[in-house]
């Protein structure tokens, strides 16, 4: 399993909610409604996707419209055609998977009519050729995947179910390593007085994340975070697959947290409550606009 890829912005843990047939909407206040199409492979909208989404539409005002927007993982689509339907006009959005920027591009038409968002395939920045763009971004919006990279004593166990798995564990596990990846190369992309929104999921390991970015850059950090806001959630296994490999993925939730690298609550019954953390990046020294 590639521990770097990126995947459906709005989905990467297995709360989201179960494929049917046919579209759906997703509401984000202020009027702004996104109509998606539901295909197997692409995951519909989580809670936490919502929670970004609903951030954007609060913090964003009329100024940022004009600049020049990055989402990466961006699935479905839903967040960049969000940003459109606010009022946006530079959209890029990237996702590695290709499946799911057809599906973003249809999405697209099924709510505007007509193309104006750049989608592109590719992991993390190398959809943008992993050169310095000629303009950077002010804007990028990120919701990475949520969970560590699994042990190999988990991917044995998961292999053994003989691919009853509903979707692939890349778009779930692994987001230590993106995220790592993001923070160190995201600078080359972002643009003097930028700042980047980010998604992350507790039980990634936040602060085991940040810890080996700082040790990773020589130096004075280049970056600086500020949490925007927090939300918690419970953990939910709506496949039948899923539900039959809870044990196992307990077990390695579990392990993950007496390593000190995830932070999760448990109550009473057993189910596990993870907290969604929407954090800003931004480069040190630069002033925020």
């Amino acid at each position: 399993m590639d521990a770097h890829r990126t995947t459906s912005t709005t989905s990467k843990t297995a709360d989201a909610p179960p494929h049917g047939d046919g579209a759906y909407w997703t509401y984000f206040g202020m009027g702004h409604s996104i109509k998606l199409m539901d295909r197997p492979g692409v995951f519909r909208v989580s809670p936490a996707g919502l929670s970004l989404g609903a951030l954007l539409v609060r913090c964003l005002g009329q100024d940022d419209m004009s600049k020049r927007f990055l989402e990466l993982g961006t699935g479905s689509g839903v967040l960049a055609l969000l940003l459109r339907d606010m009022g946006a006009t530079n959209l890029t959005a990237t996702d590695i998977s290709q499946p799911s920027i057809r599906l973003a591009c249809e999405n697209e038409m099924l709510n505007f009519g007509n193309h104006r968002i750049h989608f592109a395939s590719g992991n993390l920045f190398d959809a943008l050729d992993g050169a310095r763009p000629a303009e950077p971004f002010e804007r990028i919006v990120f919701n990475p995947p949520g969970w560590r990279a699994p042990s190999a004593l988990l991917v044995s166990q998961l292999a053994s179910m003989n691919g009853r798995h509903s979707l692939d564990l890349s778009a779930m596990f692994g987001g230590d390593s993106v995220v790592l990846r993001f923070l160190l190369e995201m600078p080359k992309y972002l643009a003097p007085g930028g700042r980047a929104i980010i998604g992350l999921n507790s039980m990634m390991g936040i602060q085991d994340v940040l810890a080996r970015y700082r040790a990773s850059v020589p130096g004075e950090c280049p970056l600086r975070f500020r949490l925007l806001e927090r939300h918690c959630f419970p953990l939910l296994f709506y496949s039948d697959a899923w539900q039959a490999a809870r044990p196992w993925l307990m077990a390695e939730f579990q392990s993950w947290k007496d390593e000190c690298k995830s932070a999760f609550s448990q109550d009473g019954d057993g189910t596990i409550h993870w907290s969604y953390e929407i954090v800003e990046c931004t480069m040190a020294g630069n002033p925020r606009e």
